[in-house]
């Protein structure tokens, strides 16, 4: 008799939890938008970085270099003439000086020279673009831009995980309790309006609408939401 009592209660426990529908968020979902959420944050450091070092040593490193080559009678042809010695002068006075070629100035004479941009013969010309610093005030102010777009965007994703995170939908009783935080909101089944499934094959959205208002349930942000939403679609029936 009392195995009997046990399996009894255990099988009207398991009525009572499979009468309750209930959701969480996501976690594919909830990875994903992470995911680029720190994507963001690393790019955001990485702008700030380049806007606050890297651009202003780069530029540091590059006048000295830059400020002599800028007083030699040189053209941007011949700057960029491999014919005596098999490398371009200009790529072997950064290398002699332990620096990259910036690409600011290599670029700028090839495409005058690809061109056939008069330019490419005049040394004045050259002169003025290696006066010019390889990144200018404009250049490091947009890496500060940059990372303020990049943490707003990681502060909004993370805002959405935040909120889906806190939102739960629990059907019980013939009524849809939607919760977020400490706040809830109920619906009864019985108030439904009008049920809009028209987006739920193709992208999981089911919209409801009762006499209280109405309530969107989206199976890519909260798992468990199919089984609630197969539930009011049979209602529609």
């Amino acid at each position: 008799m009392e195995q009997q009592d046990t399996t009894t209660l255990a099988s009207e426990s398991t009525a009572t939890t499979e009468g309750v529908l209930t959701t969480t968020i996501n976690r594919e979902y909830m990875v994903r938008f992470l995911g680029v959420a720190l994507l963001f944050i690393a790019l955001t450091g990485w702008f700030i970085y380049d806007g606050k070092i890297g651009y202003p040593t780069t530029n540091a490193q590059v006048a000295p270099v830059a400020a002599v080559l800028s007083k030699q009678a040189m053209t941007a042809s011949d700057w960029m003439n491999t014919a005596k010695t098999g490398k371009a002068p200009l790529v072997a006075a950064f290398e002699q000086a332990g620096l990259a070629t910036p690409s600011k100035y290599s670029d700028t004479f090839q495409s005058w020279i690809g061109a056939g941009d008069p330019r490419a013969n005049e040394v004045e010309a050259a002169q003025v673009v290696l006066q010019q610093p390889v990144y200018r005030d404009e250049d490091i102010h947009a890496q500060f831009v940059s990372a303020g777009i990049g943490f707003v965007a990681a502060l909004a994703l993370l805002g959405l995980v935040g909120l889906r995170y806190l939102t739960k939908f629990t059907l019980e009783n013939d009524i849809l309790t939607v919760t977020l935080g400490k706040t809830s909101r109920s619906f009864a089944v019985a108030n439904l309006v009008k049920v809009d499934d028209s987006q739920w094959e193709k992208r999981g959205i089911l919209k409801l609408t009762f006499r209280e208002g109405s309530v969107t349930l989206d199976a890519w942000h909260h798992t468990g939401i199919r089984p609630i939403a197969a539930y009011f679609i049979a209602k529609k029936a």
